[in-house]
Formats: structure tokens, sequence, C-alpha cells
């Protein structure tokens, strides 16, 4: 196989596609596995906190031992919040006020699982809109915080709707100029590069690569930001 076939803009092209057609099934791969994992994982410990509340309730000591011993196997040793889970999980057996144990267990398995909804929601984002790691609030910031009116208003909703539209235009007018306006130089350039009579020197086919490459990855980041764009577009205008 010569030079000219290997660098021909029909396998280019085919390289091309290959790749991205890799990255979008490695990234649907990692979203429904890890993300389902997730969701699995937020459910066992919804149900592991009714089962150890009720256990409470009932005071069944040996049942609410074995759920906080589930509970530590759930969660990351190393870390402080976690272990404030575990600590007042354990505190469920044999308490006085057992109320306040079970309002405190409540409101800080709640503060793991909003956490970990966030991360997954995150993950679920292509790479450039994903932002920061969400923060965890810890249990005494959120006690501190609590009775303290949000304002959440419309006007915020209503500019992130119309930043999201504007991205969405754009990139779609990157595709379109992309699809429309480079589309006859590089049917001619194919013809080129594909008539053996045409002398073609290395440098050309630099070129020619690099241009084809430089593109399709323009084009095919504006189809992602296009894609993310129109999600969060329709999340905010479905959640008015």
């Amino acid at each position: 196989m010569d030079l000219s076939t290997v660098l021909s803009s029909t396998v280019l092209a085919g390289i091309v596609a290959a790749l991205v057609s890799l990255r979008c099934s490695e990234r649907k791969i990692h979203v429904e596995n890890v993300t389902q994992e997730r969701a699995k994982w937020r459910g066992a410990m919804r149900a592991l906190a009714e089962e150890l509340i009720k256990a409470a309730r009932e005071a069944n000591a040996k049942k609410v031992e074995r759920q906080c011993a589930l509970l530590a196997l759930n969660v990351n040793p190393f870390d402080s919040e976690d272990k404030g889970l575990v600590e007042t999980a354990r505190k469920l057996s044999g308490a006085a006020d057992i109320d306040s144990h079970v309002f405190e267990f409540t409101d800080r398995m709640a503060l793991l699982l909003k956490h970990d909804w966030e991360r997954a929601k995150r993950e679920a984002h292509p790479w450039f809109f994903r932002g920061s790691e969400p923060r965890r609030v810890p249990y005494c910031e959120f006690k501190a915080a609590v009775g303290v009116p949000v304002a959440v208003g419309k006007p915020k909703s209503s500019r992130c709707l119309v930043a999201y539209f504007g991205m969405l235009a754009l990139s779609a007018g990157i595709m379109f100029f992309l699809a429309v306006g480079l589309t006859e130089p590089f049917q001619e350039l194919v013809k080129i590069f594909n008539d053996p009579k045409v002398e073609k020197p290395v440098g050309a086919w630099v070129q020619f690569v690099f241009l084809s490459v430089l593109c399709g990855s323009i084009w095919s980041a504006a189809y992602l930001w296009f894609k993310g764009s129109e999600k969060k577009f329709l999340d905010i205008w479905f959640s008015k």
C-alpha cells in the first residue's frame, strides 16, 4: 500500500470517525456504569437508613449494630463527615432522646446523598460543562444555616436560559459554517489528493492531514458544546 492510499481522504475520514466513535463509546460506558452504580448505592443507603431508624425505634440493639456495620462499610472511613454519620448512627442504640438523634442522622444522611447526587450530575456532563468539584456541606455548617431563607428568583434562571440559548446558537453557527463554508474547498482538495496524475509533496500531505484533523476536532467540540447547551437549556426551560 503506497503513501497516497494510506493518506487518502477516505482513510483519514475513517480514522477521525473511529476516534470520535471510540470517545463517545467510552463516555457512554462510563455514564451508564458509574452513574447507575451511584444510583444503586444511593438507593441502598436510603433503605439502610430506613431500617436503621426502624430498629432504633423498636429498641432492637442487635439490628442497630448490624445496620451501623453496614453503614460503616459503605462510606469513607477517612472522611470526617462520614465518620460523624456512623457515630450518630451508633448513638441511636439505647439513646434517651432518640428523636434528636434521628433528626441529626437524617440530616447527615441527606447531606451525603445530596453531595453524591451533585457529583453524579457533574460526571454526566461534558468535560467543558463540569466546572469545579461539588463541595460537601459539613453538618455543622448546615445546622448554622438552618432557618436562613435562601432567595431563589426567576431572573437568575432567566439569565441562564438566555445564556445557554446564546451558546446553543453560537455552537450551531460554528457547525453550520464548517458544514457549508468548507464543503466545497475540501471537496476540491479530496479530488486533488485522490488524483494520481497530480504530484503532491510530503508537505502538502502534512498540511492536508493537519487541516482535516483540525476542522474535524473543531466540529466535534462544537457538537459537544451544542448538545451540552441544549441539555442545560431544556432543563431550565422545563423547570419553569
